[in-house]
């Protein structure tokens, strides 16, 4: 399995992550589980029998995908050999670009001609044009995601710092100390922030404190129970609620096992 990121430094405010994946023969079958991340993404999978199984459920992962927020993990399936190339967008951006009510992608994988025909008939193509030339590919999808027009508001505008204000503070407040930080009221906050976002204002701010979490402990930066007092949980058993509820196993069964795919995202 390769995992590459690239460098989105002057897309920040659009686009969070570009990444590429891939899996040989020596890779397959391949199964992981993917950690909800707080955020929106579209994937073209030029590969084939890749798929999500997301509470029981399956779904074949084929062409160009949009993949709404999740609050909990799913699983990752691969059976063949082939390649991926990802965009994970700021938590804003696919609300600024389609006008959509992201709140109707959670917790799916949808074709991306499904939720806007325009975005998709836009990037396709270039997507298979530079299917084998990924630096060409990584270079225009910057360039296209530079120059497209984003809506603009007010609503918007407090959404966004609501969003740099819960990861200022890593995830560690309330929902009612956004409320200093916006000018309309906690149900409008409840109602926009979940139309535009695709979470409600706690469920991102809870996966927020989460994976911060995790990213610190997979860097080694802290011992695990250092971190369980620094982010705020009452004690190891009510982080072990969370950890379960995210990531579908204890947290002594998850770290007594290898997830490189996970370990790659984290330490990234």
């Amino acid at each position: 399995m390769i995992l590459k990121y690239f460098d989105t430094a002057h897309l920040s405010h659009v686009v969070e992550e570009l990444f590429y994946l891939s899996f040989d023969e020596n890779d397959i079958p391949f199964e992981s589980t993917v950690l909800p991340i707080s955020c929106i993404s579209i994937t073209h999978i030029y590969g084939k029998n890749q798929s999500a199984v997301f509470k029981k459920q399956k779904t074949v992962l084929n062409g160009l995908i949009i993949t709404g927020q999740f609050y909990e993990s799913y699983q990752f399936l691969v059976n063949s050999k082939g390649h991926s190339y990802g965009i994970s967008f700021h938590p804003t951006a696919i609300y600024k670009l389609t006008k959509t009510d992201v709140s109707k992608l959670t917790e799916k994988h949808l074709p991306l001609s499904d939720v806007s025909k325009i975005l998709h008939d836009l990037i396709k193509p270039i997507f298979i044009r530079y299917q084998d030339d990924i630096p060409k590919l990584t270079k225009t999808l910057k360039k296209i995601f530079l120059s497209l027009p984003l809506v603009k508001n007010n609503t918007i505008d407090q959404i966004d710092k609501a969003i740099d204000f819960i990861r200022v503070k890593e995830g560690m407040l309330n929902t009612y100390e956004l409320l200093d930080h916006v000018s309309f009221s906690q149900k409008t906050l409840e109602t926009q922030f979940k139309k535009i976002v695709g979470l409600t204002p706690g469920k991102y701010i809870r996966l927020n404190r989460f994976l911060k979490l995790m990213r610190k402990y997979e860097g080694k930066e802290i011992g695990l129970k250092d971190l369980i007092y620094m982010y705020n949980y009452y004690d190891h058993s009510h982080f072990a609620k969370d950890f379960k509820y995210f990531m579908k196993q204890s947290p002594k069964e998850y770290f007594n096992s290898e997830h490189p795919f996970l370990n790659e995202y984290l330490n990234k």
